[in-house]
């Protein structure tokens, strides 16, 4: 989904998975839907699953569950803005480092 990717948004897919990131392909497929309603959709579920649906306060996680649950949510952030600014998509490409 994602065509020009910085060092967070690779990392958003690998722990998104082919499966998460096909769902929001799919979603994007329907001729109802409007442009990044898939990546919107799935920030949703991802907040959902980590905030939203826990009961009681999410503390004490380890960095490296903040960095997943944030990369997850970057990817999503940076496919919907390629799908809803598809003419500014190229301005903002970044490099790999």
């Amino acid at each position: 989904m994602i065509k020009s990717h910085d060092q967070w948004s690779k990392l958003g897919e690998e722990y998104l998975g082919e499966h998460n990131i096909a769902w929001a392909e799919k979603m994007e497929s329907y001729p109802t839907q409007v442009p990044g309603s898939g990546p919107l959709t799935l920030m949703k579920a991802i907040m959902n699953d980590y905030w939203a649906d826990v009961r009681g306060p999410t503390k004490d996680w380890p960095a490296e569950h903040v960095d997943m649950v944030m990369a997850k949510l970057y990817w999503c952030w940076v496919a919907w803005l390629e799908a809803t600014h598809v003419d500014l998509a190229e301005e903002w490409k970044v490099e790999d480092e």
